[in-house]
């Protein structure tokens, strides 16, 4: 069975109480791109995205961030 790399986006946001647009606010990130990135629809990552949401968040531990998956599973 496949493998996937998924974004936590919606756990983070979730623990925080902040909206996708709380986000975009804490970020040089637009609104698009934070809901590409919420959706898991982005087929690569920028490391500037990356840097931009670890220091959002204040991830020291990339699995705080990302989660590898099954490619049949949706959660997030």
């Amino acid at each position: 069975m496949a493998k996937t790399v998924k974004l936590r986006l919606r756990v983070l946001l979730a623990e925080r109480e902040w909206e996708q647009k709380d986000l975009a606010e804490r970020t040089s990130l637009s609104a698009r791109t934070i809901s590409e990135l919420y959706n898991n629809k982005t087929k690569s990552y920028t490391k500037h995205s990356i840097d931009e949401l670890v220091n959002a968040f204040d991830i020291t531990d990339m699995n705080e961030l990302m989660m590898i998956v099954d490619d049949e599973e949706t959660d997030n």
